[in-house]
């Protein structure tokens, strides 16, 4: 709890030093009475307790400073409300801040929405959060704003959805009236019966980031749509794979050519003249044994003519001849079945081989023109061999095509294989060769539509969509809870029902004020409240019942805090001056509702009370002290110093045992006196003549209660008509206490020695006159009448 407070600067007080001004050894009590006189300071104190509750400094002492010592020695300041303690502060503040509603000029009451946990404060925020959200009709605020942005949002979300839509219509377009109906790139399956848009666009995702890739070539478009046409084929046998045996060839032919045989008698004419040669030879195929005469010269075919000829052509070389002709047709037959083994048709392959038919085949004719042409060269060899059969041939380097052969062989063989599988996976060919055709057309149509340029239009539209989205989410997230606060605050104004039973409750408990009463009205905005006297709106209500209603109003507010076990020992209460233009009936009641609400249950932490009402305070001795702590209670005065600066110091006994004014002045006159042990300072030097004429006129009244006489009168009847006593005392209650025609007096203060002669005569005077009165006096301010009697002697 507080423990002591030091106000360097904060309104009224002034470097004020709570060790100096009370004491180092005294503290705050649990319960705290404090009396002051109306503009003595008593709101300004309490303006520093609700600088903690609104952790902020006041408005009207944003450059206030004060410290606060806790129990513990923690520390608040002007520069740190931090604190688990939880400040609840009644006081003029409250009631304007919080029941604003309470007047009007023209006397009427404005109604109101909050009771309890709510107050003006609710309203505030009702209004802030209404005024935020505006209307489309006024123009203004985050609803008008959204209006705006959602209408830009419907523009540019029409324009994006109508160029969607058109990109649609095209895809679907293409996908049911060209690529469903058309065999070549669609055929319905069990799996897949139909083509739709979905699928049109799945493809389309495969294709877009490279159309190009997918184009065919019309070849290439032909050859597909071919393969579609296939029907299945006979299986091919493969070929035999061999390897010719040219090198052998080559090997023979060079053993026939380069073999030297010579004649039994050469003619020379014959071996100088091959061509003679040959045709003598030739003339002996035809002569010899056929004709005895020469069919080119009729010449007589003598006996001695064949024998020299067959000298010259000897057996040998017609031997060698004879095996010349015969390796020629070896080698003429092997041209022959060479181009016989080869027997594969193109119509034997599928369509899509056919272009690999036609490489293998060429390379298959090249290989065997190579391999024929090389036989041609051994064969030409021979030839020359025969014609001159007695000269030795040398052959030249013959390139062997048998490798090639074999390789293609063995490439015919591949093909036939390939075919051959082809007739179990004929289904999924085609269907890849439909794809193909069907991605084709799909990326074809996509260049002529400028599909590229179409999506580059609807990214375009989606991202001014996306901006206006973006400024709309977080403007609608704000509307969304500006909306749910503003449901809260109004839901919380329909439970506030409960609040304002309670102050009916209180006012009609405490103050039995039945007729005055909240009544509660649905309204589109939510609850409202009015006050009613007997079922009638209340208008022009009395400062005594605005003050009821007020604290009533407050003791709702906390009720929360005061029923909450863990709340309750953290809460600190001021209560700054309720009573206001109340009579004795609800002083006490005000008084009974703080006993009972408040401290008869000790619902709090640390209480504070203040007020300037003597009648009220003669009650707060009466208040139910804290359970455990005997003298747990401080009584506090504050007083305005002759300087214009507030001090708070603890109350004289008198005060805090009697608590009348008439008291307290007397105590002042008597401090005054020469019977005080103090010197008089100059606060007492400053008040004296006010205090002395109000104290007079008090005690004077009572003693004469005439209203046929004057104060005046009474002076000089009570003092005997002593014409020094009377005059020291008229100058004191006039010329210093009624400034307005004595302003110069103001500035002189009084001698201090005048103020003791004037207090003891005054003081005297009742000891005389009333002793017993005096004594009564005396003790009410702590002082026993021999303690005066041994000063005096």
């Amino acid at each position: 709890m507080i423990t002591k407070i030091d106000i360097p600067n904060f309104g009224l007080y002034k470097n004020y030093i709570w060790d100096k001004s009370i004491g180092r050894e005294e503290i705050f009590g649990k319960l705290n009475i404090i009396y002051g006189r109306n503009y003595s300071g008593k709101t300004t104190l309490s303006r520093i307790f609700k600088c903690i509750e609104d952790q902020s400094l006041h408005k009207n002492y944003d450059t206030g400073s004060f410290n606060i010592t806790l129990s513990g020695e923690a520390k608040l300041s002007s520069q740190d409300f931090n604190t688990d303690f939880i400040f609840r502060v009644y006081n003029s503040d409250f009631v304007r801040e919080n029941l604003s509603w309470l007047h009007n000029e023209d006397g009427s009451i404005k109604p109101f929405t909050i009771i309890g946990a709510k107050n003006v404060e609710l309203e505030r925020k009702l209004e802030e959060i209404k005024q935020k959200l505006g209307s489309e009709d006024e123009r203004q605020g985050l609803l008008f704003s959204i209006y705006e942005k959602e209408g830009e949002l419907n523009e540019v979300a029409s324009n994006h959805l109508k160029k969607h839509g058109d990109l649609e219509t095209k895809l679907r377009s293409r996908a049911n009236d060209r690529i469903k109906v058309t065999p070549y790139l669609f055929v319905p399956t069990k799996s897949k019966k139909t083509y739709s848009i979905s699928d049109i666009k799945s493809e389309i995702e495969s294709i877009k980031d490279n159309l190009s890739e997918f184009l065919l070539v019309e070849a290439e478009s032909e050859s597909l749509k071919s393969i579609l046409g296939d029907k299945p084929l006979i299986n091919i046998e493969l070929l035999k794979e061999f390897r010719p045996n040219f090198s052998q060839h080559y090997e023979s032919v060079e053993k026939i050519v380069s073999k030297s045989i010579k004649p039994s008698v050469a003619i020379r004419d014959l071996i100088e003249d091959n061509l003679l040669q040959e045709w003598v030879r030739q003339g002996i195929e035809k002569h010899k044994g056929i004709r005895e005469t020469c069919a080119f010269c009729g010449a007589n075919l003598s006996p001695a003519i064949w024998e020299k000829l067959d000298e010259h052509f000897s057996k040998e070389s017609e031997d060698l001849r004879a095996e010349i002709i015969r390796t020629i047709g070896l080698l003429e037959s092997a041209k022959t079945k060479l181009g016989e083994f080869v027997h594969l048709k193109k119509e034997e392959f599928y369509s899509s081989l056919h272009e690999e038919y036609d490489r293998v085949n060429q390379q298959w004719n090249s290989a065997m023109e190579g391999y024929r042409y090389s036989l041609d060269q051994l064969i030409l060899g021979l030839n020359s061999r025969k014609d001159d059969i007695f000269k030795t041939i040398q052959l030249d380097n013959i390139e062997d095509h048998s490798e090639s052969i074999f390789n293609v062989i063995k490439e015919f063989n591949k093909l036939i294989e390939s075919n051959n599988d082809k007739s179990t996976s004929l289904e999924l060919d085609q269907e890849t060769a439909r794809t193909s055709l069907r991605k084709y057309d799909i990326a074809q149509y996509l260049i002529d539509i400028e599909y590229e340029n179409l999506i580059a239009e609807i990214k375009q539209e989606e991202e001014k969509v996306k901006r206006i989205d973006t400024f709309i989410t977080p403007l609608k997230t704000e509307i969304e809870i500006l909306l749910a606060e503003k449901d809260s605050l109004e839901s919380q104004a329909k439970n506030e029902s409960r609040g304002a039973e309670l102050v009916n409750e209180h006012l009609s408990h405490f103050f039995g004020h039945n007729t005055l009463r909240l009544v509660a009205f649905d309204e589109e905005e939510g609850v409202r409240f009015k006050i009613q006297r007997e079922g009638i709106d209340a208008n022009n209500l009395s400062e005594g019942e605005c003050s009821l209603i007020s604290f009533c109003y407050f003791i709702a507010k906390i009720q929360d805090e005061l029923e909450d076990e863990i709340k309750q020992n953290k809460l600190i209460i001021y209560i700054d001056d309720p009573m206001s233009s109340l009579d004795s009936n609800h002083i006490f009641f005000m008084f009974s509702l703080i006993e009972a609400v408040i401290a008869r249950p000790e619902k709090y932490a640390q209480l504070f009370i203040s007020t300037h009402n003597l009648d009220f305070l003669k009650y707060l001795r009466s208040l139910t002290r804290p359970r455990g702590k005997k003298n747990d209670i401080k009584h506090l005065l504050i007083e305005r110093k002759s300087n214009d600066c507030t001090i708070l110091r603890l109350a004289p006994t008198y005060l805090k045992n009697y608590v009348t004014e008439f008291n307290y002045l007397f105590e002042q006159i008597y401090t005054c006196s020469g019977a005080a042990e103090n010197s008089i300072s100059h606060d007492y030097q400053y008040n004296f003549g006010n205090n002395m004429r109000k104290f007079l006129e008090a005690y004077l009244f009572y003693k004469y209660p005439s209203h046929n006489i004057t104060n005046d009168q009474r002076i000089r009847k009570y003092f005997n008509n002593d014409t020094v006593t009377v005059t020291l005392i008229n100058r004191i209650t006039n010329e210093y206490s009624h400034l307005k025609d004595n302003f110069d007096r103001s500035l002189v203060p009084l001698d201090i020695a005048e103020i003791r002669k004037i207090s003891e005569l005054v003081l005297n005077r009742i000891k005389s006159d009333d002793p017993d009165q005096f004594d009564a006096l005396l003790e009410s301010i702590g002082i026993q009448r021999t303690a005066l009697a041994n000063q005096g002697n």
